[in-house]
């Protein structure tokens, strides 16, 4: 769109986004940011973009931009830890050379598997994001396996005391519902028509919500949750094989590694 800056991507769910390389012989990650007009070359700098652990110290990097391509390239000075989380944090300080900023900074969520980009979205703007800061010297040998990350913390701390909270998971019912309206008005009218309009309706609901509860990370969710009743009623073994089934789904659900923790400590495994 003329007249607002933008970044552009290929990468399907992140359009107008953001690009990204990965050398999966080093494991390392370069960022390709594509803006569609000319940058103002000094909203260009560590101070306007970085990339982050989600306990916010900031990776090491270098920030250069290609004015002849409108693009800058986030280039690492360390490498990223497997199955670890990090934020990829873009300012909307970031100006273009006639003075427009972002319309909102952008905080991207990744992680590694292997040679592979794993949980890889843009957060939501309501998403709590832990304040950029310096690494401690002892950064690379503080103990971080078991150490509940930013994210993980929030819903900790949403949960009530010795309690476990439910994961956010909905399936969309919409499409059924107004089937069955249709139904009832058609129904109430005589018209045989309408009426198998609205049945026609039904039926494309319920495999409307089949297809959704195909999806692995949604159907993980639903585990989890029930994870949690079996937790909260004090069922901490049964709870620690459902959270372990939830994670078998969806090996990216870090409530699920969290619950089965958990579980094992209040069943006292550990």
């Amino acid at each position: 769109m003329s007249g607002r800056l933008e970044v552009r991507t290929s990468i399907p769910g992140l359009q107008d986004k953001v690009q990204m390389h990965l050398d999966s012989s080093s494991d390392v990650l370069y960022w390709y940011i594509k803006f569609n007009m000319q940058l103002d070359e000094e909203s260009v700098s560590g101070r306007t973009m970085n990339v982050t652990d989600t306990d916010g110290y900031i990776m090491r990097t270098i920030i250069s931009y290609k004015p002849k391509k409108n693009m800058i390239c986030v280039s690492p000075l360390d490498t990223y830890e497997e199955n670890r989380y990090y934020l990829l944090n873009i300012s909307r300080r970031v100006r273009s050379a006639t003075g427009q900023n972002l319309r909102s900074t952008i905080h991207i969520l990744f992680k590694l598997i292997g040679d592979a980009i794993s949980d890889f979205k843009v957060l939501d703007k309501g998403t709590q994001i832990p304040e950029p800061k310096p690494r401690p010297e002892d950064y690379d040998i503080m103990p971080r396996s078991g150490t509940p990350n930013h994210f993980e913390r929030q819903y900790i701390d949403r949960s009530p005391k010795g309690k476990m909270a439910t994961d956010s998971a909905f399936v969309n019912p919409a499409l059924g519902i107004l089937g069955m309206i249709v139904v009832g008005i058609a129904a109430a009218m005589g018209n045989m028509y309408a009426i198998i309009g609205g049945i026609t309706l039904c039926v494309a609901g319920i495999i409307h919500i089949l297809y959704q509860l195909r999806d692995e990370v949604l159907r993980s969710k639903f585990m989890f949750n029930k994870g949690v009743r079996a937790f909260n009623r004090g069922r901490y073994k049964s709870a620690e094989h459902i959270f372990e089934r939830s994670f078998e789904i969806n090996p990216d659900n870090e409530l699920a590694k969290h619950g089965i923790r958990k579980a094992k400590i209040y069943y006292g495994k550990i």
